[in-house]
């Protein structure tokens, strides 16, 4: 995979309260953010952040970089404080920003921090309740770290057994990078479930209509003027807004389009899964073919069984979206692979990539299903650096 070789000057569009270019290539995603060679992972499930850097043999967990983390207590704030969980995390390309779960006097506080990647400099920004089912995750534009407050509405009952979501709302708000007072950044509130993705001249609001059916609208930051419906070819589709190279990239399940000139241009159409790091990366897949049922454990205590159905998906090629030009370079699997694996992309930073390499017809085998490796993309075909164990 071509490395970089100049900093991406366009991402200034994404930093509003700085006149300079951040010192390394980053992108925020969902669940996840690259900063120069590390990816950092979100964690829900009360572990802390995963980090994955091409040069190391394996993941590692946590922030502190403190190897007797003598900081670790109510006196003394930690990254990787045990008292922290449902961690998400972005970056602005210069900090790492992490809002984390911290429940105090029964109520489900949530707490914005800020630190170098290093570990260093770890400062609390903000804290605020919200609701079990409100949006957990922290998102970056325009100098500003927006996040999803969620509250009970009048027709909540204290105490009652079962809390619907209807009895729950979400205030949009946003606080400067270096900290500052919230402030609510729209004139109405979101039911649970809808989500708002900034990138400085737009909210994007993914919407759900009364049978659950998606919709994407947008929201003008300057007059609030909404714009319903502006992928309506895409209506009932996955959304995700990505923040990359100084652009609006929308992902609706297998389609890209950018936003370029106050319009939405249709970039790749059919591919799997978009990853973003030194251009846009996505793969393409052979069709499902059937290769057998086996009778396989379910796990369950008493060693019961159930018949499993197997498929071979092969991966054909790998393809990276020139983010300048939208031209497609196609990469085929050398023979490092095997015909029938499918080769998933979970990670790329500016250093490498990484994928998940699955085959079914192994595991029918009696083999092996999956490894992860770290991939070179050059010369129009795919090859093996590292395997990880």
């Amino acid at each position: 995979m071509k490395k970089i070789g100049i900093l991406l000057a366009a991402v200034l569009l994404l930093c509003g309260c700085s006149e300079k270019t951040p010192p390394q290539d980053y992108c925020n995603t969902v669940e996840s953010c690259f900063l120069g060679t590390t990816q950092y992972h979100s964690n829900l499930g009360g572990l802390d952040i995963l980090l994955w850097n091409p040069a190391w043999d394996e993941w590692q967990e946590g922030l502190c970089r403190d190897p007797l983390c003598t900081h670790d207590n109510s006196d003394s704030l930690c990254p990787s404080s045990i008292n922290l969980s449902s961690r998400t995390v972005v970056t602005d390309g210069y900090k790492l920003y992490i809002n984390a779960s911290n429940p105090s006097g029964g109520l489900m506080n949530r707490q914005i921090f800020s630190l170098n990647p290093d570990g260093s400099d770890f400062k609390l920004l903000h804290t605020y309740g919200s609701t079990d089912n409100s949006y957990q995750f922290l998102q970056y534009a325009d100098g500003y770290l927006y996040f999803q407050e969620g509250y009970y509405n009048d027709n909540y009952i204290p105490g009652s057994e079962e809390i619907t979501l209807d009895v729950q709302s979400q205030r949009v708000m946003r606080i400067p990078v270096d900290g500052g007072k919230a402030e609510e950044v729209l004139d109405f509130s979101l039911p649970i479930g809808c989500v708002l993705y900034p990138d400085g001249e737009n909210y994007y609001l993914i919407t759900y209509d009364d049978q659950g059916v998606s919709q994407l609208d947008m929201v003008d930051v300057k007059t609030k003027a909404v714009t319903e419906n502006i992928l309506p070819e895409a209506r009932g589709k996955y959304f995700d807004i990505t923040l990359y190279d100084g652009k609006t990239w929308i992902t609706a399940s297998d389609a890209l389009y950018v936003r370029e000139n106050g319009s939405f241009r249709l970039i790749c159409d059919g591919k799997n899964r978009y990853s973003f790091g030194d251009g846009i990366w996505c793969t393409e897949n052979a069709e499902r073919e059937y290769i057998g049922t086996k009778e396989l454990p379910t796990g369950a205590p008493n060693g019961e069984s159930a018949p499993r159905d197997f498929y071979i998906h092969p991966t054909q090629k790998i393809s990276r979206i020139d983010t300048d030009t939208y031209s497609i370079t196609d990469f085929i699997p050398s023979d490092d692979f095997d015909a029938d694996d499918t080769i998933t992309v979970d990670y790329v930073t500016a250093a490498g990539m990484r994928v998940l390499v699955t085959n079914e017809r192994n595991m029918y085998n009696g083999g092996k299903q999956s490894y992860s490796c770290l991939i070179r993309c050059e010369n129009g075909t795919i090859t093996i650096e590292k395997v990880y164990e």
